[in-house]
């Protein structure tokens, strides 16, 4: 019981009023009486009453869901998911009632849980912002709706400018014996030969006696 009142008096509503839909769909929505007979079909005649069927059984099963507190990571918000399934279910049992022939008083008993639905789901609207709240629940079309298209993802920024390299160390200097060896030192020019010096003339007179 402390579940059912935590969903609040929106969610509530549409929990009753949905179940009740539910069962009623199974009954008599077109009634003809021919003589002592009576024929009839359910809500699920139809492209509609099929529609309208499955939607009830949704609603209901999510319903359940938020009753057991189950934790559905959903991409729109709940009163969004309300509001839809609310709305939408009314519409199609109000249009199968005025387009079926024959229809039935299960049939009005069905528009008017329909009804009840719709209720519930603007009071959940209303207990969460009222129309502020289905916009904020769908961020991605309105971001769309608003920009037109997608913006652009962001460029990352460019790297910083790496550091200057540290100039190279100076090498060591050479050990010793690594070092060039001391030129050779010239060796001393030789000494030019003496000369010789003319033979001297012998004294005397050389004249013939």
């Amino acid at each position: 019981m402390e579940r059912f009142n935590a969903l609040g008096r929106g969610l509530q509503l549409m929990l009753v009023a949905g179940v009740l839909l539910l069962i009623d769909t199974f009954l008599h929505w077109q009634s003809v009486t021919i003589g002592s007979f009576e024929f009839g079909r359910n809500a699920w005649h139809g492209v509609g009453g099929v529609l309208l069927g499955l939607l009830v059984i949704v609603l209901v099963a999510w319903l359940v869901v938020q009753l057991a507190a189950v934790d559905i990571q959903m991409p729109v918000s709940a009163t969004l998911i309300a509001a839809f399934l609310g709305f939408l279910i009314f519409i199609i049992a109000l249009l199968k009632n005025l387009v079926d022939d024959y229809s039935s008083f299960w049939s009005y008993v069905g528009v008017v849980l329909a009804a009840l639905i719709a209720v519930g789901a603007w009071m959940q609207v209303q207990a969460t912002g009222g129309v502020d709240s289905l916009k904020s629940g769908i961020p991605s079309m309105s971001t769309s709706s608003a920009g037109g298209t997608a913006p652009a993802a962001e460029t990352p920024p460019a790297p910083a400018p790496a550091a200057p390299a540290a100039p190279p160390a100076a090498a060591p200097p050479a050990p010793e014996s690594m070092a060039a060896p001391p030129p050779e030192p010239e060796p001393p020019a030789e000494a030019a030969p003496p000369t010789a010096e003319p033979a001297s003339e012998p004294e005397g007179d050389d004249q013939p006696a």
